[in-house]
């Protein structure tokens, strides 16, 4: 599952992009008409009910008629926002889940694959102990990489001023 976390992330991250759109949608569009989709939060739990399965009849019968644009408009909102998201997202996030299981299932039978770190680390043949790393200084500081100025040392000076 630690393994499944990014991709589950960027998924969650659109998804919930497009769930958002749709209740902004609802709200907007829908909640003049319908009960259920007069405040955002509304709109939102009757989404969620929606793709649990739980309110879909009620939901379409509750439809006004008042207005023939806004009942289509309805139809084809409520038609794509369940096949949306009963079919392909959820869809989706179950096959994100199992090409996670399949990769780990891969690397636990072929190996795990090399870092570019570790391949470069592997190239090296000299020893720790040879001396070919260490840079040989005078000083010994906390912040070599920024060594304190001297007062003595005038080979700079013109470079300050």
């Amino acid at each position: 599952m630690k393994n499944a976390m990014p991709n589950m992330l960027r998924f969650l991250l659109c998804a919930g992009a497009i769930y958002m759109g749709y209740a902004f949608c609802g709200w907007i569009v829908l909640g003049p008409y319908h009960y259920k989709f007069r405040t955002l939060i509304r709109s939102v739990e009757c989404m969620y009910s929606l793709v649990n399965g739980d309110d879909m009849f009620a939901t379409f019968a509750e439809m006004s008629e008042k207005s023939v644009m806004v009942w289509y408009f309805s139809k084809a909102y409520l038609y794509s926002f369940i096949s949306l998201f009963i079919y392909v997202v959820l869809s989706l996030f179950i096959a994100v889940i199992m090409d996670t299981y399949e990769t780990l299932k891969d690397y636990q039978q072929n190996g795990w694959p090399t870092s570019e770190l570790t391949s470069f680390v592997e190239m090296c043949t000299d020893l720790p102990e040879s001396g070919t790393f260490r840079v040989q200084s005078d000083e010994s500081s906390l912040f070599s990489c920024c060594p304190l100025r001297r007062d003595n040392d005038t080979q700079h000076d013109n470079l300050i001023r």
